[in-house]
């Protein structure tokens, strides 16, 4: 038998790109064209030195496992080990599913030899094999199912935001906190916690400068040092209450907040107030932000329904 290595290749490029696109949809993860084609290639190639003499390491456990997470790490690249692990948990159950597909459409359709041959392979298949087999599948389909379903009930609290702030507008997208309880002293008003990534790109050179240069801690003892006196002028503390302790935030009031929700033009919100958080609101970078429930219900208010008690 004859085995064409540009044939094999082609075709291992093609089923490697369905599976991490169909990973990547599991999991709700956002992909570049470009990085699922080239870690499908360097598959297609693990596959062709493995078919050459004297390379049987690549057929062990630890191999294919190594090899997973290089496909995994080229296509989507890594932020953290919770989604890695997540990825690559979703990477084998969408192996699994496919080639079990193909397994069945095989056994199914044919009535030569190849039926024959599959059912010699499934019957000299041990009870141990069958049973750890059934163990990983079942765990790993609970895994990906139960983020699946949270991730949808994320993707449903998700929208996307613009800050208007001195003439200038960062985009962002934020999530729905329902556990949102941040107010102003003053006026009562919610507020919108925002990555201090995402406002650096709308505030002064000098406000930038003060952020950085100061460890978030000392923000507020430090705020005079501050040279924008426009911005200043904006400043607000917001009191909230961490697990077991009470602490201040440093926020300031923007010129507009822009919300896009579904079915509907953006909504204008005049004056509202924007918590700076230090760090990352998100593990994975899908949002950079946290809108207020009372933003949100008064929006839908307007739009004739109410989302959030």
């Amino acid at each position: 038998m004859y085995i064409y290595a540009d044939v094999l290749f082609i075709i291992n490029i093609m089923m490697n790109s369905m599976i991490l696109m169909l990973t990547a949809w599991t999991v709700g993860a956002t992909y570049k064209v470009w990085r699922i084609l080239l870690a499908a290639a360097v598959g297609g190639c693990y596959v062709l030195i493995g078919m050459m003499p004297n390379m049987e390491f690549c057929h062990t456990a630890i191999a294919k496992l190594v090899i997973s997470w290089l496909l995994i790490y080229i296509a989507f690249g890594y932020t953290s080990k919770r989604r890695s692990f997540l990825l690559l948990a979703s990477f084998y159950v969408v192996s699994f599913i496919l080639g079990g597909s193909i397994v069945g459409w095989v056994y199914f359709w044919q009535v030569n030899h190849y039926s024959h041959t599959l059912v010699r392979i499934l019957t000299t298949l041990s009870w141990e094999n069958v049973l750890w087999g059934s163990c990983l599948g079942s765990i790993l389909i609970v895994t990906i199912i139960r983020r699946m379903l949270s991730s949808t009930t994320r993707q449903q609290s998700l929208y996307r935001v613009k800050i208007e702030y001195n003439g200038q507008v960062a985009e962002l997208t934020a999530m729905l906190d329902t556990g949102n309880s941040l107010y102003t002293t003053v006026g009562h008003k919610p507020v919108v916690l925002v990555s201090q990534y995402i406002i650096e790109s709308i505030l002064s050179e000098d406000v930038v400068t003060f952020l950085r240069e100061n460890v978030p801690e000392m923000w507020l003892v430090n705020l005079s040092q501050c040279a924008d006196e426009k911005w200043l002028s904006r400043t607000q503390i917001i009191p909230y209450h961490g697990i077991g302790s009470r602490s201040m935030l440093l926020a300031f009031r923007a010129d507009a907040l822009l919300v896009s929700l579904s079915g509907t033009a953006e909504i204008r919100i005049q004056n509202v107030v924007i918590g700076i958080y230090s760090g990352g609101l998100s593990e994975d970078g899908t949002y950079a932000g946290l809108l207020h429930p009372q933003i949100i219900n008064e929006l839908y208010k307007k739009e004739g329904a109410s989302i959030c008690a």
